[in-house]
């Protein structure tokens, strides 16, 4: 089993945070842990599909159906669901919906003693406070491209759960930034209960957090420099002349890199 690690903080030559990982609450059902009776099975998916909005029912199961699920990219109620995860491993969780608000979380959260089986999955996502403002530097990540899975599942990587740097500094420091994942052996009977560890352990090792030459502040006033200027001439020769530029500033004495705006640019956050 192998157990995700948390990837590095990136930060601005002042200490700001321009890349970090933030919680992502998700809904799970462990088919195995619901309760015996029928009844009180239906009532905890009745009172569960009207908090989170996912039908109790819907969809049919068939060949088919269960071949396209995918959790977290699916219209199927929860009883489905449920019934698709109880086939597979009914002791292993399975996603009812991702990425929920954190205060209905913690409804659940509260329930869990009443809702025997339902519980919250906790896996962090990549969040860019600066967003634009420095997502040509920054980048963004994806998932592992199918021509590189072999190398990154050599490093310890789960194709299809984790993610690697696709652009900026996310791709360039990935070796740095992405540390390592740890690993469980364990043994399980044919339910897919986890009956013990075979061998202690290996913890996982977070990612390194970096800090960039950067300077946030000066980023900003670059960036709103050469949109204005774009603007001025489009204005003063009232047709569109130019809708690009760029601006990079650098220490000649150090070689340190300030400020480097690429525009137009993009939200990074709507890769996250």
């Amino acid at each position: 089993i192998s157990v995700q690690t948390l990837r590095g903080v990136i930060y601005d030559r002042n200490g700001y945070v321009l890349a970090r990982n933030v919680p992502s609450y998700n809904v799970v059902i462990t088919p195995a842990n619901l309760p015996a009776d029928e009844g009180a099975v239906q009532e905890i998916y009745r009172q569960l599909s009207n908090l989170i909005g996912v039908p109790v029912s819907n969809g049919e199961i068939n060949d088919e159906s269960v071949r396209l699920f995918k959790e977290c990219d699916t219209d199927m109620g929860i009883t489905e669901i449920v019934y698709i995860g109880y086939t597979n491993a009914p002791y292993k969780s399975v996603k009812i919906k991702c990425d929920v608000d954190e205060k209905t979380a913690r409804i659940i959260q509260e329930k869990t003693n009443d809702w025997l089986g339902v519980g919250i999955e906790v896996e962090p996502v990549r969040d860019y406070p600066t967003g634009e403002l420095t997502a040509e530097v920054i980048g963004f990540l994806g998932p592992i491209p199918a021509a590189l899975e072999e190398d990154y599942r050599a490093q310890g990587f789960v194709p299809g759960r984790d993610k690697v740097g696709y652009a900026g500094v996310e791709a360039s420091l990935q070796d740095i930034l992405g540390g390592k994942n740890g690993e469980r052996v364990v043994e399980v009977d044919v339910a897919g209960q986890v009956l013990r560890d075979l061998q202690p352990p290996i913890d996982p090792v977070p990612g390194n957090n970096v800090e960039l030459t950067i300077d946030t502040r000066l980023q900003s006033a670059a960036k709103e420099a050469v949109k204005s200027e774009i603007k001025y001439w489009n204005t003063y020769f009232n047709e569109i002349r130019s809708t690009q530029g760029a601006v990079i500033a650098i220490n000649p004495k150090t070689g340190e890199i300030l400020a480097f705006v690429s525009f137009p640019t993009f939200e990074n956050n709507r890769m996250a």
